[in-house]
């Protein structure tokens, strides 16, 4: 069965679901979930993507959030690439972490919302890890209840479905969530409509029309793709790449990024140059031209050079 394509569009709010690959564990000790958290937050900051719900368990991952800029896939690639980058660097390991393609299933935020956060706050209690929500960690329902949490949580809009001030609201919510526990209730994962949709007809045709996913044309690829593909293939964290360093690989991963942004992309010298932080717009250019003349005479640089466009390849089909 073909792969639905991911609708995106400002304010749309999706329930992700992010498995190990071969269902193996994404975190091996609490020191992961941690940096999974840091980079959560950093990446949601940094994207203006909204964390209303999150749960972190052994070998997946659930979130609820809302994109007001229609930036889903962009997020969720900054964001796994750089922990598999991390995960890799401190377990001495390489290949993926994630399954190639996390389940994106767009909310009918009116009438879902709710039931989608309350749904990802219980699978501590359904998987028999604890009896109560707020004694799992690694979930943002215990910070939610005691008004804090990690930068970029922000429960207001699943809170705001309740009357009353932030007391009354975390008490009705609450009540909500944990009002079927031990009473033979089961609060299953809300049925999912053509692989990609939690709502009806009406909200599927809305969202459709609502769609600003443009098709990417053949060969072309934003900058943050490419950045997020080097990342992935040099195994340096996204800020390094951003830095003018010293090191070889560095520096290679650097001109590969310029290389394939002027010929691979509509990004233009200035946006380049903004991102790279170099002063002289002149410089990325010069450095086009330095890395085209590596190519032809480095085979190594060549073959990192084909191997990130298979990787922009891949997550191309894959987005």
């Amino acid at each position: 069965m073909a792969r639905p394509v991911r609708i995106e569009y400002p304010g749309a709010v999706y329930h992700v679901i992010c498995r190990g690959n071969n269902r193996q564990a994404i975190f091996r000790d609490e020191q992961d979930r941690i940096r999974y958290l840091e980079k959560l937050s950093f990446y949601c900051r940094d994207k203006s993507v909204d964390l209303l719900s999150y749960c972190l368990l052994g070998n997946h991952v659930h979130l609820l959030l809302e994109t007001p800029q229609g930036n889903l896939s962009k997020m969720m690639q900054a964001l796994q690439t750089s922990y598999t980058v991390s995960f890799n660097k401190r377990h001495r390991r390489s290949g993926h972490v994630f399954e190639q393609r996390y389940k994106a299933l767009l909310v009918d935020k009116d009438n879902y919302l709710l039931q989608v956060s309350r749904y990802i706050h219980l699978n501590p209690v359904s998987a028999g890890i604890v009896t109560r929500p707020q004694d799992y960690r690694w979930s943002s329902y215990g910070s939610c209840l005691k008004g804090k949490g990690i930068g970029g949580l922000k429960p207001e809009m699943v809170l705001g479905y309740f009357g009353g001030g932030r007391i009354k609201q975390l008490a009705q919510y609450r009540e909500y969530v944990e009002g079927g526990i031990g009473k033979r209730q089961r609060y299953d994962e809300p049925v999912a409509t053509k692989q990609m949709f939690i709502g009806d007809e009406e909200f599927i045709d809305k969202a459709r029309r609502r769609s600003t996913t443009a098709a990417v044309r053949e060969g072309h690829y934003s900058l943050m793709r490419i950045v997020g593909a080097v990342s992935e293939v040099m195994g340096i964290d996204e800020g390094d790449l951003r830095r003018p360093g010293r090191r070889e690989t560095v520096q290679r991963s650097r001109e590969l990024i310029r290389c394939i942004a002027r010929r691979n992309s509509d990004v233009g010298l200035r946006e380049l140059a903004r991102y790279l932080q170099v002063k002289e717009l002149s410089t990325p250019s010069h450095a086009v031209r330095r890395a085209e003349e590596r190519m032809k005479n480095d085979l190594g640089f060549a073959r990192q050079l084909r191997r990130v466009l298979k990787t922009l390849d891949h997550s191309s089909i894959q987005a």
